[in-house]
């Protein structure tokens, strides 16, 4: 049997509007534009039928899907799985001065591919993206083989996003404060796979 999952980035935070890389280490919550956007996001769910929703723990990601709840009125459950990548020394400081202190790193982080992925900033927490697609992946797979929803949102981060698609095999992508992708689970292969963004 086959489900589908809507993974969807969190609405802006007023960190995101001053480029300052969030990772773990930051819990903003939604500007007064990220909560119209998850205004916005609630329609697009309710279009695809989403049953029920999973959410990071990380503020800016549950006040999210709880706006977009309120349109949809479908169980939610906070899963720590898909809380933000852990972005270590990099966390706290600007897309410019990250990009002038590890400009290389900075590509490969921001824009993963199979011969980049295992980069990771400095720092004793930090993650890579391959981290964080085994992470977020394995716990894809366990709700799609229990859960008996066959549409599901997932409520989570952009590097998170970035993660599960890269490890998908779709890179590039860009990944705007509320954009949405569609990942499909098939029973029989037990094996995710990237749709389309919509």
């Amino acid at each position: 049997m086959e489900k589908i999952f809507y993974v969807f980035r969190h609405g802006e935070t007023e960190l995101n509007v001053k480029n300052i890389w969030q990772g773990t280490g930051a819990n903003p919550d939604l500007n007064a534009h990220g909560c119209e956007q998850a205004v916005e996001l609630s329609q697009k769910l309710k279009c695809c039928g989403v049953e029920k929703i999973y959410s990071s723990p990380f503020l800016r990601a549950e006040h999210t899907a709880r706006i977009a709840n309120q349109h949809l009125c479908v169980p939610l459950e906070l899963n720590d799985a898909f809380h933000e990548c852990c972005f270590g020394e990099a966390e706290g400081h600007t897309m410019d001065e990250i990009g002038t202190k590890w400009p290389q790193l900075m590509h490969d982080v921001l824009y993963p591919t199979p011969t980049t992925w295992d980069s990771k900033y400095p720092g004793n927490d930090s993650e890579s993206k391959h981290q964080v697609f085994n992470r977020v992946s394995a716990a894809l797979l366990e709700i799609a083989r229990t859960s008996p929803y066959q549409k599901i949102g997932i409520s989570t981060h952009g590097g998170v996003m970035s993660s599960l698609l890269a490890g998908l095999e779709s890179y590039g992508l860009g990944l705007p404060n509320c954009c949405v992708a569609q990942i499909n689970y098939d029973s029989q292969t037990d094996k995710l796979t990237f749709i389309k963004m919509i």
